[in-house]
């Protein structure tokens, strides 16, 4: 029988989670056995994202920039608040909302790579920030960048590490790395493991914590790893805690405790 190996650290230890998804035992990562690439359809940015959201995801600008200015925010801190001749690469950029954000935030050079032809045009047009249609598996460059930002898409490869690792090449010494990841140490793993479980994503290759995300990106050569909580359900956790949401709140911060987390690395 062949062993069932982390996609991350290659080790044979790990405990069964659910039929297809396993814990790692060696750097505490969460992988899902049964990964498959789903077809990433045209209309995903209006009828998809509408049927999941309420609406389109251009109707949905003002949320996301606003969301994109406090992202900003964290990396400037580690940037000495000065983005004055600094360059910016996000990976999976959508309609480029988050690039326009940065570009209005300062950066000098931001540049987006998008997956979807509709998507990468539109950013380009709308915006005139240049952006590349292709998978970021299939990008090749030998360009640096100060920042590098993958919102929600290191989840999605086959090959997560090397993914990881092609970011970490791409960054100047002294390079920031920020991207949001789903968590299992989160209310919704912890205490709602069935719906957990029933709901997750077959395109999701990996689930992290904050504790093997900061390991895994300290192993690949990453000197700094900050991890923040990227969303607060107190209501997923118990009651007493949606009545006593500034303490949820507060602790979760001290703990990284969230369903989905921000990472700020540095290289």
């Amino acid at each position: 029988m062949i062993p069932l190996l982390c996609p991350i650290c290659k080790d044979s230890r790990s405990k069964q989670i659910a039929n297809d998804i396993f814990l790692c035992k060696s750097c505490n990562i969460l992988f899902n056995n049964a990964y498959q690439q789903l077809p990433y359809f045209a209309d995903y940015f209006s009828a998809e994202y509408k049927n999941q959201y309420g609406k389109t995801y251009e109707d949905d600008h003002d949320a996301i920039y606003a969301a994109s200015l406090l992202r900003i925010k964290k990396i400037k801190k580690l940037l000495n608040n000065n983005l004055a001749g600094k360059s910016l690469f996000d990976i999976g950029c959508a309609l480029g909302f988050f690039c326009k954000a940065a570009k209005d935030s300062g950066f000098q050079l931001v540049e987006g790579l998008e997956i979807s032809e509709y998507a990468a045009q539109y950013c380009k047009e709308k915006f005139s920030i240049s952006v590349t249609s292709v998978d970021f598996e299939k990008f090749l460059t030998a360009k640096k960048y100060d920042v590098i930002t993958a919102w929600y898409v290191m989840e999605h490869f086959a090959n997560p590490f090397a993914m990881f690792q092609k970011v970490y090449s791409m960054l100047h010494n002294d390079g920031i790395f920020a991207c949001t990841l789903p968590s299992y140490f989160g209310p919704l793993f912890y205490c709602h493991r069935d719906i957990w479980i029933k709901n997750h994503p077959a395109d999701h290759r990996i689930d992290v914590s904050p504790r093997g995300i900061t390991r895994l990106l300290k192993n690949i050569g990453f000197v700094k790893v900050k991890c923040y909580p990227s969303g607060y359900h107190p209501e997923r956790f118990c009651s007493l805690a949606s009545k006593h949401k500034k303490i949820y709140i507060k602790l979760s911060d001290s703990i990284c405790f969230s369903d989905t987390i921000m990472v700020i690395a540095k290289k």
